[in-house]
């Protein structure tokens, strides 16, 4: 079972070393979800890691901080989240998180080609295949992308259909549910579909199953506080990358350390598209805050880091600070 009720993108070394570190001294449990994009069996743009070796680090985390309790959960395992639509590529991560010992498996194919049936239908055979491999792993389901949307009462006969559909041969311990969150650039434009979620929340808890929100970034105290009793557990990622690219190019600016060329080289990757609310296509400055974290491998982003080592401890600075964010999540839950 997962006691955690807040999840973590690991968009960087330092990130994940932030989440461990904060359960270690706080003896709270918290997650880290790697998506496909992120870290897969054949790679990803976080440190370029497969899945084999983003577990060489988290075993490395453990043994730094023997008291943490960090679960490590798959997010978006599904069709379509890294470009590919080939069922095979998301059986093989399975496989691969199976064998390296994840504890958790989200299993999302809202970008699934086909009916409603018949997306029902692949899921089902995907969580067969998970538990088929290991009984014992926890299960998160979610078939509906998260766009923001406000779903109402009339939304809750089909929520309601799509649950006892899995709940008739698995019991996820998670269940995604919109609740209108939405993070455009570098900000929460959504809003909480209070009503929906009160009676969506009703039905899981009958059932004993947790409700999750994704896209839940820059959730003020007041906004958390009102979720209380209803959210079980919130998602949390890309404002954890914007907190890491404005901390170091805000400490470039202290030393006088030119960051031009990073800026053209997330400007020129083009990731802040998919953020972007205004197409604010001309500020390469935010839309480099935005999509900064898919280019922390890249060489003009590891130039900036080496030269803020010779200034002072950058890591121990992101650190700091990406705890700070966590535990906001965290006190406010």
């Amino acid at each position: 079972m997962i006691e955690a009720k807040v999840a973590i993108g690991p968009l960087s070394s330092e990130i994940i070393e932030a989440v461990f570190r904060y359960s270690h001294y706080h003896r709270t449990e918290l997650m880290l979800i790697a998506s496909k994009n992120q870290i897969d069996y054949s790679g990803g743009y976080v440190n370029n890691w497969t899945t084999k070796e983003f577990m060489e680090f988290i075993n490395q985390m453990k043994n730094k901080y023997p008291f943490s309790n960090v679960k490590i959960c798959r997010d978006h395992c599904g069709p379509g989240f890294n470009e590919k639509y080939d069922l095979d590529d998301v059986y093989k991560t399975i496989k691969s998180d199976i064998e390296n010992k994840f504890d958790l498996i989200h299993i999302d194919f809202c970008h699934f080609k086909g009916s409603k049936e018949e997306r029902f239908e692949a899921s089902k055979q995907a969580i067969m295949y998970c538990m088929n491999l290991n009984p014992s792993i926890l299960l998160e389901v979610g078939t509906d992308e998260n766009i923001g949307a406000r779903f109402g009462i009339h939304n809750l006969d089909a929520l309601e259909e799509e649950i006892n559909f899995f709940t008739e041969f698995c019991k996820p311990v998670f269940y995604v549910v919109q609740t209108g969150s939405l993070v455009r650039e570098i900000n929460q434009v959504g809003s909480l579909a209070k009503d929906f979620i009160i009676k969506a929340s009703k039905i899981l808890k009958a059932k004993g199953i947790k409700l999750k929100e994704h896209n839940a970034d820059y959730l003020t105290t007041e906004e958390l506080a009102s979720r209380k009793g209803l959210i079980d557990a919130v998602n949390i990622a890309p404002q954890l990358g914007v907190v890491q690219t404005s901390l170091v190019l805000t400490k470039c600016l202290v030393y006088g350390i030119p960051f031009k060329a990073f800026l053209e080289v997330v400007y020129q990757g083009g990731k802040w598209k998919k953020w972007t609310e205004n197409n604010l296509d001309k500020n390469k400055f935010l839309c480099s805050l935005i999509a900064g974290h898919y280019h922390f491998t890249s060489p003009e982003y590891k130039k900036l880091i080496k030269q803020l080592e010779q200034k002072e401890d950058i890591h121990e600075e992101i650190i700091n600070t990406i705890m700070e964010v966590i535990d906001h999540y965290e006190n406010s839950k």
